[in-house]
């Protein structure tokens, strides 16, 4: 969730910290569900695979909820509480091998979903085991306009 900056004298006092709208797959059964609004691709940003592009789902909530998830000194930290997605808000998903192949069949304006299926052991048995996220497709969003994240976030 969000944390409350706690020093009186800063001047963010009684403020919270915005986490990025990045989905983490933190525990079975987490799910989002929306628009998509753009696909992109950036440079992943994890040490084993850095200088590799990777592809970025962007979409407008309609729903979902997902436990939050740091690694901190190898131990992984997941959320209690999920955090809640609010309708019409702007969220990330990063893509790998198996979101991109079922995603490849949604077009930017079609209603989607992911849920966080399960998980299985890694082949590589000094990685983490493998999250299964199924991709599910809907209707087009006749409420769509064409708009992106940043058109939303600029109050386009």
């Amino acid at each position: 969730m969000t944390t409350k900056v706690a020093d009186a004298n800063d001047p963010f006092a009684g403020m919270n910290e915005v986490k990025s709208q990045w989905i983490k797959w933190g525990v079975v059964g987490d799910w989002v569900r929306g628009t998509l609004c753009d696909v992109r691709e950036m440079e992943n940003q994890l040490a084993d695979k850095a200088g590799e592009m990777m592809k970025v789902y962007e979409f407008i909530a309609t729903g979902g909820a997902f436990h939050y998830f740091e690694k901190v000194n190898g131990v992984v930290n997941v959320d209690a509480e999920p955090t809640v997605l609010e309708k019409g808000t702007v969220w990330t998903i990063g893509g790998k091998a198996g979101i991109d192949n079922q995603m490849r069949n949604v077009k930017i304006g079609q209603i989607f979903g992911m849920r966080f299926a399960e998980e299985k052991p890694n082949k590589n048995k000094s990685f983490s085991p493998t999250k299964v996220v199924k991709v599910l497709i809907g209707e087009m969003d006749p409420e769509y306009k064409g708009e992106t994240g940043a058109d939303i976030a600029a109050g386009a």
